[in-house]
């Protein structure tokens, strides 16, 4: 029958499963080594084989005494120095290499370098023991190696600025933004129990963050963006339930713009001017203001002319730049027909006003719109003008009187005539009263002949023509007022003989 064997451990670190504490005496040995005997034979005719059991070796991360001792494993199945251990695993002869080592003869388990436990929590080695011819004395047994966790590792935010909006006038409650923040320490210990504070926020105190989920509330009334517009919270977060290491970043709150300001003119009454008989102009502006965020449809002013405008003769236009309300002409106006306008003019935003906006007086305004007179051209009330006249008329025969008008009604001028076109020079023209006859002096000229005009008609008078004559020939003009009847009369194209001498 096989002799009873006994496995003793000494354990140098506290062994939390059997509810051990071990005094530490100098170098990390303990005072007093204490033999564990996790098994013996039991009581009876029988022994029953079991394999090793070693409870977990815990070891604090960071420890510096190196080489610190572990454990000692050991058998009683051969006299002392008749047994070879060995242990074999990651932080052996696995990767992380040369973190643990074992004495072979006494059997002492060494740390040899300090861990880290956020890199590895736990090492599960395999322990041996061999006699020394190389024979198994023990089936091979886990040895399972605990790092506990330090506070070594700062809870750090996920970014270092947060960024949320919210409206103003939020009620209280409403949710902006939730800031959050990971520990790489245990996360099963207080080392990684997170709290999140608020170190300053101003005066206001207008937000409160919730310490364990970092979720960021409004807190009370007040949030006014033409007040304060952007919001800069200095945030924390510590470990340790908040008594440990610390890290702080950013809150970014940016209250976003409702209508809760209605568009003003900056004055009741504008007076501009504008030339008679221009269309397609801009005659002047009308300034407003509002408080609200510039370039937004909060802000953007939306003019209408509610009187004054019957036939549609101005606009309004607004500047997407000032936002001011840009008047403009675009039928032509008539001084003599009307030379002033007085406009009534609302303005609007181009989203509806909050129900919390505060009325105004200011939202009308009106326009006094002049209307400039220009000197204007008159005009022939007929034109063309036929005139004619009888066979024989002696020269200084009245041919047609010209009537012209002049628009500037309200301005009366004095109006003169004259030949705008005459190449033959046959024609009178009173300056003053615009009568017209026909004139001899060209007969004492009888070299000269009209050149031809455009189209093959030669015009008497190109503003209010008499009538129209054919392109002249090269003819011999009468020698004397007897034979002018002759001249007259003769047909186009015919060729007259010159008279005697």
């Amino acid at each position: 029958m096989e002799s009873p064997c006994l496995l003793a451990f000494c354990l140098l670190a506290p062994l939390w499963a059997q509810g051990i504490n071990l005094s530490q005496g100098e170098a990390g040995l303990p005072a007093s080594p204490l033999v564990l005997y996790p098994w013996r034979q039991r009581a009876g005719p029988s022994r029953v084989k079991r394999a090793w059991v070693i409870p977990p070796i815990s070891v604090s991360e960071n420890h510096k005494r190196i080489p610190h001792l572990l454990v000692q494993i050991k058998s009683d199945k051969q006299l002392p120095g008749g047994v070879i251990y060995s242990i074999k695993g990651p932080g052996v002869d696995e990767e992380p290499l040369g973190i643990f080592s074992i004495d072979k003869f006494s059997g002492k388990v060494f740390l040899n370098t300090m861990l880290d436990r956020e890199k590895n929590d736990r090492f599960r080695l395999r322990a041996f023991a061999l006699d020394l011819g190389g024979a198994t004395l023990e089936d091979p047994t886990d040895l399972e190696i605990v790092v506990v966790d330090q506070n070594d590792n700062r809870p750090l935010f996920q970014q270092e600025i947060f960024t949320g909006h919210v409206v103003e006038g939020a009620v209280p409650g409403t949710y902006v933004l939730k800031a959050e923040a990971t520990d790489a320490d245990d996360p099963d210990t207080d080392n990684a129990a997170l709290r999140y504070s608020i170190l300053e926020q101003g005066s206001a105190g207008l937000f409160s963050v919730n310490e364990t989920t970092g979720e960021i509330r409004t807190v009370q009334v007040g949030l006014d963006r033409e007040v304060v517009s952007v919001y800069n919270l200095t945030l924390q977060v510590a470990d340790m339930s908040g008594d440990g290491l610390t890290t702080p970043a950013t809150a970014m709150i940016y209250v976003d713009d409702i209508n809760d300001n209605p568009p003003e003119f900056t004055k009741p009454e504008f007076s501009v001017e504008v030339l008679e008989n221009t269309s397609g102009v801009d005659i002047g502006r009308l300034l407003v203001h509002d408080k609200d965020l510039p370039g937004s449809p909060n802000w953007l002013a939306r003019f209408t002319i509610l009187e004054g405008d019957p036939d549609g003769a101005f606009a309004i236009r607004t500047d997407p730049h000032t936002n001011d309300g840009v008047l403009s002409v675009v039928k032509a106006l008539d001084h003599e027909g009307r030379d002033h306008f007085t406009l009534t003019v609302s303005v609007q935003n181009q989203n509806q006003l909050h129900p919390s906006a505060p009325q105004t007086t200011r939202a009308l305004a009106m326009v006094q719109v002049q209307v400039r007179d220009v000197n204007e051209a008159p005009f022939f009330r007929e034109n063309p003008r036929l005139a004619s006249v009888v066979e024989g008329a002696p020269p200084g025969t009245e041919l047609t009187t010209f009537s012209a008008s002049d628009p500037d009604t309200r301005q009366p001028q004095a109006l003169s005539y004259s030949l705008a076109y005459d190449p033959a020079d046959w024609l009178l023209l009173d300056p003053r009263s615009g009568r017209g006859a026909y004139d001899l002096n060209q007969l004492r000229n009888p070299d000269f002949f009209p050149p031809p005009c455009p189209r093959g008609k030669q015009p008497i008078r190109r503003d209010a023509p008499y009538s129209y004559a054919t392109p002249p020939y090269p003819r011999k003009l009468p020698a004397s007022p007897s034979d002018i009847e002759d001249f007259i009369n003769e047909a186009p194209g015919e060729k007259t003989e010159p008279g005697p001498g």
